[in-house]
């Protein structure tokens, strides 16, 4: 019988799958090599650590969403990043979370935040107000994508209305619900814009 044909592409999707099942934490080289029938040491050749399946992850996760790159104003390139990254968080619930251990590496990621900075630079940001507002989007970002994950999973508590009296709390009933229909994503990345925007260097 051959030998299955192992690539780093084959053993990157392969951890992806595997942390969309399970969770990023469950990616470990013997499970992928469980997974398609080979030796762990088989994976070497490929990936030489843990740690580096989980930057080829990012990079492929990256390379597979539509980043803005190229010339924006720096509140398109925020709404853009903010939607790229909702996306890739729908699309990849568990391996997702791969990005809790570290920034992102690879020429996709490398070309949206040049892409980010120059916009920034263009209206009049200097660098160190640039850093703090990409910082800004990026947790902001991150923590809507997950929050967007949580409750794809039903991982999100709800309040029981049954549980929280009306008469002593008839102003959190009345938020409550109304409470699925805002688009809270949105709203939060436009209030982010005007922030961003309130704190833009004179």
């Amino acid at each position: 019988m051959p030998k299955p044909q192992l690539s780093k592409e084959k053993i990157i999707d392969t951890a992806i799958e595997i942390a969309d099942e399970k969770g990023h934490e469950a990616v470990t080289l013997r499970g992928i090599a469980k997974r398609l029938k080979v030796h762990v040491t088989s994976l070497y050749n490929h990936v030489p650590t843990k740690d580096a399946v989980f930057i080829e992850m990012m990079k492929k996760m990256f390379a597979d969403s539509d980043m803005p790159v190229g010339s924006f104003t720096w509140q398109d390139w925020i709404r853009g990043y903010a939607e790229a990254f909702r996306k890739m968080a729908c699309r990849h619930p568990g391996a997702f979370q791969v990005f809790q251990r570290g920034l992102a590496q690879g020429d996709e990621a490398m070309e949206t935040v040049e892409s980010a900075i120059a916009a920034f630079r263009a209206d009049g940001f200097d660098i160190e107000a640039t850093f703090c507002a990409m910082r800004a989007v990026n947790v902001v970002v991150f923590g809507l994508g997950l929050e967007d994950v949580a409750r794809e999973t039903n991982a999100v508590p709800q309040l029981n209305p049954e549980l929280v009296p009306v008469e002593r709390f008839p102003q959190i009933h009345e938020v409550m619900a109304i409470s699925e229909r805002p688009d809270t994503f949105h709203f939060l990345v436009e209030v982010l814009i005007a922030g961003i925007a309130a704190r833009r260097p004179v």
